[in-house]
């Protein structure tokens, strides 16, 4: 599974992982992700709809850097509204590709209140 086909497919107790304040997201990986789950998750949110099949979303939104470089709108979320140089966008983007689509298997620990995100570096 692709990261974000985790972020936008898991639930617990019928609200996505990130919006749930009774668990929380640990990863174990070796290379460090460009950006936090949490970005991560709110930016996925923002373009793509949670639960939604491949072919009833624009996944160019996460891979395909030059497509998010001119289609998304930077200046209307908070974790990108700073981004305004030409450059920046596209150091943005190609990041937000290079994370979303990491492979990750995922453990739900019950007793600990943990989404594991297990990443395969």
């Amino acid at each position: 599974m692709k990261l974000y086909q985790a972020l936008t497919q898991i639930t617990i107790d019928d609200v996505m992982v990130d919006d749930n304040p009774t668990f929380t997201i640990e990863t174990q990986l070796q290379k460090p992700l460009h950006f936090s789950p949490d970005l991560l998750f709110h930016y996925i949110d923002a373009v793509l709809k949670p639960g939604s099949r491949h072919d009833e979303n624009n996944l160019n939104y996460v891979s395909n850097a030059s497509f998010i470089t001119e289609n998304f709108e930077y200046s209307k979320y908070d974790f990108s509204k700073s981004l305004k140089d030409f450059d920046d966008r596209v150091e943005f983007a190609r990041n937000v590709v290079a994370d979303l689509t990491r492979h990750v298997t995922i453990n739900i620990d019950l007793e600990k209140r943990q989404f594991q995100l297990k990443f395969s570096d």
